[in-house]
C-alpha cells in the first residue's frame, strides 16, 4: 500500500501524519519568529538611531538564551504535567507578542527584555514535542520522527534568510520583524484546531510506553520510570553516565549551532556584503542542516548503535574541518572574488554535519531514557547546553568586536568542535555497551 492510499484506508495513519504536519509548523513558527529578529542584525547595527555594536548585539543573544534557559528548566515539567498541546499554543502567543515588541522599541535594556521572552516561550516547543511523540508514535518510528521535525527549525531559518533577507533589500528591519507575526498568528489557529495531545483524543487507543531498545532481546512490557516520581526520575538521570556525556557533548554542540545567531555579522563583516545580501547568504547554515536531519533521522534508525560511534563521529571530525578552513581562507592565496563562494560552501558543510549530531542522538536518548518523564529529561539537556551558550553569546560579541576579532571567535568554536567531538563519540561508545549489556542479561534470563 502506498502513502497516498494508505492515508485514505488508515486512520490512524492519516492522524499520525496530521499530527506531524501540526508540530512541524508549530516549531517552524516558533523559529520564524527567531531568524527574523537574527536576519535583521547587521541592519539594526547599521541603524545611527540605535548606536548597536557587536558586544551589545552579543548581550542580546545572551539574554535571549538565558530566557531559553529559563524556559528549559521550567516547560518540560509543563508539558509532561498538562501536555504539549496546551504548552505549544501557549508558547506560540507568546513568542508572537514578544517579537512584535522587539521590533517596536530601540534600547539594548529592551531589546534584551523582549528577546529574553520570546525565547523563553520558544523554549517550550521542543519539550512540547516530545511529550507528542511519545503519546502518538511508536518507538522504531522516533529517529526519523526527530529528523524530520528537526529538519523544521532548518527549512524555516530557510525561508526566513532568503524572504527576509530580501526584504531588507526593500524595507527597514522594523517591517521585516513586523512581517513574521501574522505568519505566526495565522498557523496558531489552525493549530487550535488540528493539533491533539493523544490518540485517544480522536478514538484511537493510548500509546503503550516501553523500555529498553528496539534491538533488544527481550525488552520489559514497561518503562523502568512509569512508576517514579519526579524526585526519583532526576535521581536516575543523574546517576547515568550516558546522561553526563550527552550533556557536555551538547553543550558544545549548541555553540556551534549558535555560530548562526552572528553568521550574518560574520559575513557582513569578512566578506564585505551588504546587511541583506549577508542575511540571504547565511541561508546555506540552514540548506545543509535541513537536508541532512531530514534523511538523517531515517539512517539513524538503520544504524546499529555501533555504527552510529563511526557515522556521527566521522561528522564530527568533518565539522572541525570546515572551521579550520574557515580559519584559513582569509590569508589563502585564493582569488578574492571566489573567497565568499568557498566560505558559503564550507558553511554548508559545516551545518549540514553538525545539526544531525545537535538534535538527533540526544532527542532519541530522552525519549528512550526519560519515559513518562522525557519533556523534563530533554528540557534539562537542553537547559545545560543553552547555559553554555549563554556564556558564549555573552563573551562571542566582546571577542568579535576586537582587533582580528573573528578569527580569535574562529578559534573558540574549533576547541568547542574538538570537545563535542570527543564527548559525543564516548557517549554513543557506552550507549553501545549499555546494550550490550542488555542483551547479555536477557540472554542469562532465557538460558
Amino acid at each position: 500500500m502506498n502513502f497516498t492510499d494508505r492515508l485514505k484506508d488508515d486512520p490512524k495513519f492519516f492522524w499520525e501524519m496530521l499530527l506531524l504536519f501540526c508540530i512541524y509548523g508549530a516549531y517552524a513558527v516558533l523559529n520564524i519568529c527567531r531568524t527574523t529578529v537574527v536576519i535583521s542584525s547587521p541592519a539594526m547595527l547599521d541603524d545611527p538611531a540605535l548606536e548597536l555594536n557587536k558586544t551589545m548585539w552579543g548581550a542580546i543573544l545572551g539574554w535571549g538564551t538565558a530566557g531559553t534557559l529559563v524556559g528549559k528548566l521550567t516547560t518540560g515539567i509543563m508539558a509532561d504535567r498538562f501536555g504539549g498541546r496546551k504548552i505549544f499554543l501557549i508558547s506560540i502567543g507568546i513568542c508572537m507578542l514578544a517579537t512584535g515588541i522587539f521590533g517596536m522599541v530601540s534600547k539594548v535594556f529592551f531589546f534584551s527584555i523582549a528577546f529574553f521572552i520570546a525565547m523563553l516561550a520558544k523554549s517550550a516547543g521542543w519539550p512540547s514535542m516530545a511529550n507528542l511523540i511519545k503519546s502518538w508514535y511508536p518507538k522504531y518510528w522516533w529517529g526519523r520522527i526527530w529528523g524530520i521535525l528537526s529538519s523544521s527549525s532548518m527549512s524555516s531559518s530557510l525561508f526566513t534568510s532568503l524572504v527576509m533577507g530580501s526584504l531588507l533589500l526593500v524595507i527597514s528591519w522594523r517591517w521585516v520583524i513586523a512581517s513574521s507575526l501574522p505568519i505566526a498568528g495565522i498557523f496558531c489557529i489552525l493549530l487550535f484546531f488540528y493539533l491533539k495531545q493523544s490518540p485517544t483524543d480522536v478514538g484511537f487507543k493510548a500509546m503503550p510506553s516501553v523500555d529498553g531498545d528496539e534491538n533488544n532481546y527481550n525488552p520489559k512490557k514497561n518503562h523502568h520510570l512509569d512508576n517514579a516520581s519526579l524526585r526519583e526520575a532526576l535521581i536516575s538521570f543523574l546517576k547515568s553516565s550516558r546522561f553526563w556525556l550527552i550533556s557536555i557533548s551538547i553543550m558544545s554542540l549548541t555553540i556551534l549551532m549558535g555560530f548562526q545567531s552572528f553568521l550574518p555579522l560574520y559575513l557582513k563583516e569578512i566578506y564585505n556584503l551588504s546587511p541583506g545580501k549577508a542575511g540571504i547568504a547565511s541561508s546555506v547554515f540552514p540548506l545543509g542542516s535541513m537536508f541532512s536531519v531530514l534523511i538523517g533521522g531515517f539512517i539513524f534508525d538503520k544504524l546499529t548503535k555501533k555504527r552510529r560511534i563511526f557515522v556521527l563521529g566521522g561528522m564530527m571530525i568533518l565539522a572541525t574541518g570546515c572551521i579550520v578552513t574557515l580559519l584559513a581562507l582569509p590569508g589563502s592565496n585564493i582569488q578574492e572574488t571566489l573567497l565568499p563562494w568557498i566560505a558559503l560552501l564550507v558553511i554548508m558543510v559545516f551545518g549540514l554535519v553538525v545539526a544531525p549530531c545537535y538534535l538527533i542522538p540526544m532527542s532519541v536518548f530522552s525519549l528512550d531514557f526519560g519515559g513518562k518523564h522525557c519533556g523534563v529529561l530533554v528540557g534539562i539537556i537542553d537547559a545545560i547546553g543553552y547555559s553554555a551558550l549563554m556564556i558564549f553569546e555573552f563573551s562571542g560579541g566582546v571577542v568579535a568586536d576586537q582587533v582580528d576579532g573573528w578569527q580569535h571567535f574562529l578559534h573558540i568554536i574549533l576547541n568547542v568542535s574538538i570537545i563535542g567531538t570527543i564527548t559525543l563519540i564516548l557517549f554513543l561508545i557506552i550507549d553501545h555497551r549499555s546494550l550490550s549489556k542488555s542483551k547479555s542479561i536477557a540472554y542469562k534470563k532465557v538460558s
